[in-house]
């Protein structure tokens, strides 16, 4: 009993100097964004009185809730366009019966092979040729068909494991079509899997300012991590990095008080797959 609580004690020691280092980038820019915007001490030096000019000012040029409705925007309706894609196309594959389901399954997981930075320039051609140039429709489309492959493949594999065809069977007996079967039986049971892929997808979509940085020219139309970047200096102005971890707090705030109220979902519902199983 000593000796494993010797171990006990190491490992929460270790765990916790780790977990330490680990945060210590976000501590420090924590602390950071609270000094006064002409404070240029060294950022390692934590404790200062707090302000909140920084917040402020970056609140102000960033022009947060314009800001922050295209982010919106965009996140919300790539997420719901993508789940409503991939739930489609993950059923249909996964009642698919011989070697045609194998088939379109492993077609979309060769899409998770080629990362959309790769095929950049031939999809800057289809958007420009399209006219959808410096509109949010640019992006989402590229969000949605960029996230598709593994949503696919996650949907599928979780109807599979996790709802049983005779359910299916046993609604159709007593007269279910296909499209109720799936929206009133097939869909309650994949929550798990839907909040997942809200999760896993819609965080890298509200941080992403690739294709936004790409397709969004206009100031009135881009996003909060996009308009981070004017706190970003160049050869003739220095970084404002008080105002920059400023803006960096504003912009993830919204995202970290949505996973605040679906994390308890996102745990819950995949213990309750666990069980299932």
């Amino acid at each position: 009993m000593r000796k494993s609580t010797r171990n006990e004690i190491l490992v929460t020691i270790g765990l916790t100097v780790f977990f330490l280092v680990f945060l210590s980038p976000i501590f420090i820019a924590l602390f950071g964004s609270f000094r006064e915007l002409d404070d240029t001490s060294n950022y390692l030096q934590l404790f200062h009185p707090l302000h909140l000019e920084s917040y402020i000012t970056a609140f102000e040029r960033m022009n947060y809730f314009r800001s922050l409705g295209n982010s919106l925007t965009i996140t919300i309706t790539s997420v719901v366009v993508l789940l409503t894609c991939c739930s489609m196309a993950g059923y249909a594959i996964a009642r698919l019966k011989g070697k045609l389901g194998s088939f379109f399954q492993i077609f979309f997981l060769a899409g998770m092979i080629v990362s959309a930075q790769m095929s950049i320039i031939p999809m800057y051609k289809v958007v420009n040729g399209l006219g959808i140039g410096n509109t949010i429709i640019a992006p989402i489309c590229l969000y949605v068909t960029s996230a598709l492959p593994f949503s696919i493949f996650l949907y599928t594999n979780f109807i599979k494991s996790g709802v049983p065809y005779s359910l299916e069977e046993a609604a159709r007996i007593d007269g279910a079509s296909i499209p109720f079967t799936f929206v009133k039986i097939v869909i309650p049971l994949t929550k798990p899997a839907l909040v997942s892929l809200i999760i896993t997808q819609g965080v890298p979509i509200w941080n992403d300012f690739f294709f936004g940085m790409l397709f969004l020219s206009s100031p009135t139309k881009k996003t909060l991590p996009l308009m981070m970047l004017n706190f970003i200096g160049d050869m003739e102005n220095a970084t404002q990095w008080n105002m920059l971890f400023a803006a960096c707090f504003l912009s993830a705030l919204p995202i970290l008080i949505i996973y605040a109220f679906l994390q308890r979902y996102f745990v819950g519902g995949l213990t309750v797959g666990a069980v299932k199983g």
